[in-house]
């Protein structure tokens, strides 16, 4: 009963401000500067914007484990595999959040490509819904992002996500949430770089994120972030080693509590 409770209380309480919903956002690195990710261009733009695939080197597999407040119904796991291809990058995913009680579940295909300055990608998810007692309830969405290099040191990044407003139902005009991003990514130095975003959800107020993330001891990186809405602190710390990269989040949450996620890159295969 008292899982039961905390499900309502998370679904009811904060789903203005966190709102699960259809969001399969998933990644350390990202988690770790505050998810302000929308001009990055890595692997995890996977389930972040898919326009930086582009950037794809080889066929890599990434995965991420999230621990919510401690509590097992909360948890968030993604996995997928990217690739590079003669004209831009393509991945696939998949993203599970909740437990046998409630769970989204969200399988995707992703692809990105450049095009001079600029890179446009564009994600197709299917997303299923189940509630204990109450079955199941699948519907797919869309996201549409693009990145563009205003020159070497800073990008400029937006992404739509479910562009095509899909609804899980026409009762009451029940809909997965449509969120639009915009934001910017700069590296002044080779050692620092800086990010920074806005998040807006059509039915609610916007989220200001920003984001550090300075490397040292060459394989090493320090991260930290905050978002606005609800006052969020993030930090994190990342490894990358010849064919693996391990990264780590931690999120500080001054009224729920705290979420730790680890996350890894596998170098698979180099592509000719």
């Amino acid at each position: 009963m008292k899982h039961l409770y905390g499900v309502f209380f998370l679904l009811f309480s904060f789903s203005p401000c966190i709102a699960q919903s259809g969001l399969s956002q998933i990644g350390a690195r990202a988690a770790a500067m505050g998810y302000a990710s929308v001009a990055l261009h890595d692997n995890w733009s996977l389930f972040n914007n898919p326009a930086g695939l582009y950037d794809c080197n080889g066929i890599n597999g990434v995965f991420a484990f999230e621990n919510k407040y401690g509590t097992e119904g909360f948890n968030s796991i993604g996995a997928g595999i990217t690739s590079s291809m003669p004209a831009g990058g393509m991945g696939i995913a998949v993203f599970k959040f909740g437990d046998d009680l409630y769970n989204e579940q969200t399988a995707a295909i992703s692809y990105g490509n450049r095009f001079g300055l600029a890179s446009i990608g564009a994600r197709v998810n299917y997303i299923q819904y189940h509630i204990e007692g109450f079955g199941n309830k699948g519907v797919f969405t869309i996201d549409f992002g693009g990145i563009a290099e205003l020159n070497e040191k800073l990008y400029f990044g937006a992404l739509v996500r479910n562009i095509s407003q899909s609804k899980l139902s026409e009762f009451e005009d029940e809909h997965i949430p449509t969120l639009l991003s915009a934001g910017i990514s700069f590296q002044p130095t080779d050692k620092v770089l800086l990010n920074a975003e806005i998040e807006k959800d059509v039915d609610i107020a916007a989220t200001l994120r920003a984001g550090l993330e300075y490397a040292f001891l060459k394989k090493f990186k320090a991260r930290t972030g905050i978002n606005t809405r609800p006052f969020t602190n993030y930090f994190g710390l990342g490894l990358a080693l010849t064919r693996l990269t391990i990264d780590y989040a931690l999120t500080i949450n001054p009224t729920i509590g705290y979420n730790h996620q680890a996350a890894i890159i596998y170098f698979i295969k180099k592509l000719q």
